[in-house]
């Protein structure tokens, strides 16, 4: 929970387990995240993210100064199961970083995506942009199936970054690919767009933007979930999303890189 709403942009919780090999802060495990019109990670029964004992928890924080001197004290929340525990939780990004969005465009498509590499359930959807967002899709595409919108934002809001909760898990097989098509608004017609007159990168800050589609998923307790494997397709952009997931080194794409 933020402290002062009127600077904090976002906020990520990582699990430092000090392991060997696991840099601390991106390095470590997804724990939690917040955005403006963000809700709680809800889990079904029987399934939780596991913090294991002696683990640190980052705070990573972004700030959007606003010219005055601020104060923030932001908060974390836990609630612990209360049944055992069968499947482990985690969260995952699907983003590409190494977009452009040129001045005065009012649709400018961005894509990304992600081939499962073992079965998993799909709890929940949280895609993110900034100020230029306009609409944001996740497809499904079983191995032996038809692509399948899974969730439709039409009218992205950045002061009301949803958290979609299926009702019932999915179940994906292995090979399962989900791919994320974003729009974003560079035009007048944006009544949120702080400047049409400039191109638009990945970055922090709220005139930059941003495009990760965030998915919660499970996997049987025992059974802990490969994220190396998540690493083997390397689109433009592919360092963001490889320091998102943990463990590489994190900055910018490189500028000029294209979009997909």
């Amino acid at each position: 929970m933020p402290g002062d709403r009127s600077v904090v942009h976002h906020i990520i919780v990582y699990v430092d387990d000090h392991k060997k090999g696991t840099r601390p802060g991106l390095g470590g495990s997804h724990l939690c995240g917040y955005a403006p019109g963000d809700m709680p990670s809800i889990f079904p029964p029987g399934t939780a993210k596991k913090i294991p004992a002696g683990s640190d928890l980052l705070f990573e924080l972004h700030y959007t100064p606003n010219g005055r001197v601020r104060q923030d004290r932001s908060k974390l929340g836990l609630s612990f199961a209360k049944e055992p525990v069968v499947r482990e939780a985690f969260t995952l990004p699907i983003a590409e970083g190494g977009f452009i969005i040129p001045p005065n465009e009012p649709a400018v498509p961005v894509s990304a995506s992600m081939t499962l590499p073992r079965e998993m359930r799909l709890l929940s959807f949280m895609p993110h942009m900034h100020v230029r967002g306009k609409d944001f899709q996740y497809t499904i595409t079983r191995p032996d199936g038809e692509p399948e919108v899974a969730l439709s934002v039409p009218a992205y809001d950045f002061g009301w970054q949803s958290y979609y909760i299926l009702k019932e898990p999915i179940t994906l097989p292995k090979g399962t690919r989900i791919d994320c098509l974003a729009h974003f608004d560079n035009s007048s017609d944006n009544p949120s767009n702080p400047d049409p007159s400039k191109t638009v990168r990945w970055g922090d800050q709220t005139f930059e933007e941003m495009m990760i589609g965030y998915i919660d998923v499970d996997v049987p307790v025992g059974e802990p979930l490969d994220r190396r494997a998540f690493r083997r397709e390397k689109p433009p952009g592919a360092g963001i999303v490889q320091a998102l997931l943990g463990g590489a080194p994190r900055g910018k794409a490189p500028e000029g890189t294209p979009s997909r």
